[in-house]
């Protein structure tokens, strides 16, 4: 048989259709097999949602709700199935995949999770206060004087036993007073005698219950341990900051115990007056304009009120005499010059109050009472001095100064100070 060139064609032809319709074939061998499954509690038998099931080559599923998943297409052999859940942990195990689809159920146990140590530190109120102090703080706690309690320990010798640096002098004639110093305080005796208790001892300054004792001597001797809820002790270092040059030589701040006193309860904060309020905190801005007239009519009605008042005891005899005289005792006519500045001050006050009321807050009358008095005192100076040398420009500035300078005045402080409504 001789090969020409149409039987090789030919032959090619057949070899490429052959092996272009063997390919099928091939392929369905290789196209694998649907593999579905279901993960429920071992415990329980309910399902298990939310797990992660993956197949390394083939792809990763996550259980529904009923906890089933499905790989739709397997290729045959041997595979390792892997799932992995934050409170079942991570399971494997194998599986081997045919012509023949194939159905599983895992079933899975809780697994204890371990997690790192948590530390709690807990801290004192005196531990609070020592490390935000930013300076030494040295206090003799309820705990502390509770051991000397029921003994013969007076405050002196006890802050003896408790604070380091202090120490007693006793001078050894009877009726003489303790000298209690901080160490060191004597290096100051070319101006001794600053101490009110002893021309000759460097007392600290004491302080019971926030109020300057002027002969701390008497109270050493005479205030029980028992009644004291704590001493805090501020060294001449420190003190001269926090009281002024008149505690140069340290301070002791005593608390007493009072009922219903929570030792664990923070210290008392003293006031430092009226603080500036936020007008954030408003849903509208300040009716400067209604204060002002509420002002200037409450001042006006009080200024009237006021000099008639006081005309009925202090007059001004004229240019000639230059004095001013009165018809009243002493006590009166101080009464009178009080009340000619008190009701225009309190009128102005209670008119800025009523116009600048909000649903939140209204004016402060102290504020606004002394705001109004700044401008009531030199207004009446300025008036009383022009009709005493005649001077029509005193006397008219004085007038404006009592009729705009007060409402104007009373208008910015009802806009600072304010007081919540309850």
């Amino acid at each position: 048989m001789q090969w020409t060139w149409r039987t090789q064609v030919q032959c090619l032809l057949a070899a490429v259709l052959a092996a272009f319709c063997g390919t099928p074939s091939v392929g369905m061998a290789q196209g694998g097999t649907a593999l579905t499954g279901r993960v429920v509690d071992q415990a329980a038998g309910t399902p298990v949602a939310d797990v992660e099931v993956w197949i390394d080559g083939v792809g990763t599923r996550v259980t529904d709700a009923d906890g089933s998943f499905e790989f739709a297409s397997v290729p045959p052999g041997g595979w390792v199935l892997t799932v992995r859940h934050v409170a079942y942990g991570s399971h494997w195990q194998e599986i081997e995949a045919g012509d023949e689809p194939l159905s599983l159920t895992i079933r899975l146990t809780q697994t204890g999770i371990t997690l790192a140590p948590l530390v709690v530190e807990a801290m004192s109120r005196e531990g609070r206060e020592r490390r935000g102090a930013g300076r030494q703080l040295n206090r003799v706690s309820r705990e502390e004087i509770e051991r000397y309690e029921n003994t013969a320990v007076t405050l002196v010798e006890l802050l003896t036993a408790q604070v380091p640096g202090v120490q007693i002098t006793r001078s050894g004639v009877v009726g003489q007073p303790t000298c209690l110093e901080f160490r060191g305080a004597r290096v100051g005796n070319f101006i001794r005698g600053l101490s009110s208790s002893d021309p000759g001892c460097n007392s600290p300054e004491v302080y019971l219950d926030g109020v300057l004792i002027r002969n701390p001597a008497t109270l050493y001797a005479t205030l029980p341990i028992e009644t004291i809820e704590s001493i805090e002790v501020v060294q001449p270092s420190e003190a001269g900051a926090r009281f002024g040059t008149g505690s140069m030589w340290g301070a002791l701040i005593i608390e007493t115990r009072r009922p219903g006193l929570n030792p664990d309860a923070e210290p008392r904060r003293w006031a430092r007056g009226p603080q500036r309020y936020d007008w954030s905190l408003e849903e509208a801005s300040h009716r400067t304009g209604r204060v002002f007239l509420g002002s200037a009519v409450g001042n006006v009605a009080g200024l009237a009120a006021g000099v008639a008042v006081a005309s009925r005891c202090i007059g001004f005899r004229g240019p000639d005499d230059d004095a001013l005289f009165t018809d009243c005792s002493a006590t009166t006519t101080m009464a009178v010059t009080a009340a000619a500045v008190a009701l225009p001050a309190l009128g102005s006050a209670l008119g800025a109050r009523l116009g600048g009321r909000t649903e939140r807050s209204r004016g402060s009358l102290g504020p606004a009472m002394i705001g109004a008095a700044v401008a009531l005192v030199p207004g009446y100076a300025m008036g009383i001095s022009g009709q005493r040398e005649e001077t029509g420009f005193l006397e008219g500035l004085g007038i404006v100064t009592l009729t705009l300078a007060v409402p104007v005045l009373t208008t910015l402080t009802d806009r600072l100070f304010r007081a919540e409504v309850r």
